[in-house]
């Protein structure tokens, strides 16, 4: 128990000692100290002990024949703080040299004081291309993100996954780059017959592919891909296909952002996807699949700059399956994917967001308070991957947050 408390001490001693031994190399400590409170008027589907909010669960009617979701909860956590160090080195094969290693105290389960590693690569830059080997922020994440002050950024409108990855970015002029990308799962990872799994990707061998092209101006981003994917649950495998855009534009006191996505099985970003089974392999009395598609999308204002206030919009629709769910002998479905109750047969068919925030900012403080007001569509799933009889869940979020930045 002392020893992981102590963790973080003995990382930063690790960091400290090995640097001092090579004065080519520079690091910078960064980071920050962060505190949430927030308020639920009902129970969520969430990780982080609530801190990660996603959406809202469906009804669930216990023996009294009441909703045992409908129950308002509160909490403050201290986990979401964060440390990590940006390193620079000297020239290796003609190119600059970078790492990152980027830490927090989420843990995993409830053991909230085991330090999480969130970005850990290292980085190779020639004129025109760079060269990234190691974990951070998924591709499909990329560099338009919204500013608001809940952890989850946006999710699960948002893409939000952190994985292994090697990447190339090749700029092609002083606008345009190209990004491809193959990447593995860990921390975030697809759903399946044994839950939430890296070992469907892992025994399906391909990595997840990505490809992607940018626009940078001084004000503007704006940029498209596709993200291409196969799993193996089982026997068989099956592969999904995801495409996205995005723009932004930002001044010193304005933020305008937007990203849309039409995808498919993409559980392992927190958004509103998965598969099913669709039939049996003859040959081989194997399970076959098919993808349910989804359409997500979001827009962010945010003005000021000592004093902020924004607000974020999102929406999600279930699109339904390429290919008929098989019911079986006794009429279910078998879907594995967010947003969907196996017992009930529920699944989540529409999400809405509205979030307004306001935060006041010091160079190493900010304050902030955030309103969320959630609405989920549940109903039973047909074999379309559709929804019969949907019917509506809110849930009204509050978030405070107090953080000193370093």
């Amino acid at each position: 128990m002392y020893l992981k408390r102590l963790l973080p001490l003995v990382f930063l001693f690790i960091f400290s000692t090995l640097f001092a031994e090579d004065s080519s190399i520079k690091f910078k400590l960064y980071g920050f100290v962060r505190n949430d409170f927030y308020y639920n008027s009902r129970v969520n589907q969430e990780s982080l002990d609530g801190l990660f909010y996603i959406y809202p669960k469906a009804v669930e009617l216990n023996s009294t024949n009441q909703d045992k979701n409908a129950v308002p909860q509160a909490e403050m956590l201290s986990i979401a703080s964060r440390v990590g160090f940006d390193i620079t080195g000297s020239s290796i094969f003609g190119a600059s040299s970078s790492a990152k290693i980027e830490a927090d105290f989420a843990g995993f389960s409830t053991n909230y004081y085991v330090l999480r590693i969130r970005q850990a690569y290292a980085k190779l830059n020639w004129k025109n291309t760079e060269l990234l080997v190691g974990q951070t922020w998924h591709p499909l994440f990329g560099s338009v993100m919204p500013t608001v002050l809940s952890l989850n950024t946006g999710a699960p409108y948002q893409p939000f996954n952190r994985s292994p990855q090697v990447r190339v970015k090749q700029i092609l002029n002083s606008n345009i780059s190209l990004t491809a990308a193959a990447i593995y799962q860990m921390q975030y990872t697809s759903q399946g017959p044994l839950g939430a799994s890296a070992s469907y990707i892992k025994n399906a061998i391909v990595p997840n592919l990505f490809i992607g092209t940018e626009y940078k101006s001084n004000h503007w981003t704006s940029g498209a891909c596709i993200d291409l994917k196969t799993i193996k649950p089982s026997v068989e495998e099956i592969t999904s296909v995801s495409a996205e855009i995005y723009t932004q534009y930002i001044n010193p006191v304005l933020q305008v952002k937007a990203k849309a996505l039409w995808g498919q099985n993409l559980s392992d970003h927190q958004i509103l996807s998965g598969y099913g089974v669709s039939g049996i392999n003859p040959s081989n009395g194997a399970a076959t699949y098919t993808n349910f598609n989804a359409i997500t999308s979001w827009l962010n204002v945010v003005y000021g700059t000592k004093w902020q206030v924004g607000a974020f919009i999102g929406l999600s629709k279930n699109m339904g399956t390429s290919s008929s769910l098989l019911a079986a002998s006794d009429g279910k479905f078998t879907v594995y994917g967010c947003g969907y109750t196996d017992s009930s047969q529920q699944l989540l068919d529409r999400l809405i967001r509205l979030s307004p925030q306001i935060s006041y900012n010091l160079p190493n403080f900010r304050l902030g308070l955030e309103l969320d007001y959630s609405t989920a569509l549940y109903g039973t799933v047909q074999n379309s991957g559709l929804v019969s009889s949907p019917y509506k869940v809110d849930n009204k979020r509050i978030v405070a947050t107090m953080s000193y930045i370093f």
